[in-house]
């Protein structure tokens, strides 16, 4: 089964409607199943995706901005750099939407 990591913080999102992940760079990800696990405290759950798209960060739909726990394109950037302190409006992303299986 596909798999993806998610640090603790943002795996505890996924009780308050985080429903899309944003990954920098082009990543293979299926529509189907997917296994997410935290870093630290060893959690997971399986997941449905339902869309997976790429596009320059700039060009991220809002929903997803939203849905990913961020304000706006800006918030998104400036928060994402916890993750990739490169990482600018102007990086391809990965993003994808999936639904929770497990509520």
């Amino acid at each position: 089964m596909q798999k993806l990591t998610l640090y603790e913080d943002v795996f505890d999102a996924l009780d308050t409607g985080k429903t899309t992940t944003i990954r920098k760079g082009r990543i293979s990800i299926s529509l189907g199943e997917l296994l997410l696990q935290s870093t630290a405290l060893k959690r997971e759950e399986t997941v449905l995706v339902k869309m997976v798209y790429f596009c320059l960060l700039k060009d991220v739909m809002q929903d997803d901005i939203i849905n990913d726990g961020f304000d706006d394109h800006d918030d998104m950037s400036e928060k994402m750099k916890r993750f990739y302190p490169d990482i600018t409006l102007e990086t391809e992303v990965t993003v994808v939407r999936f639904i929770r299986l497990n509520l």
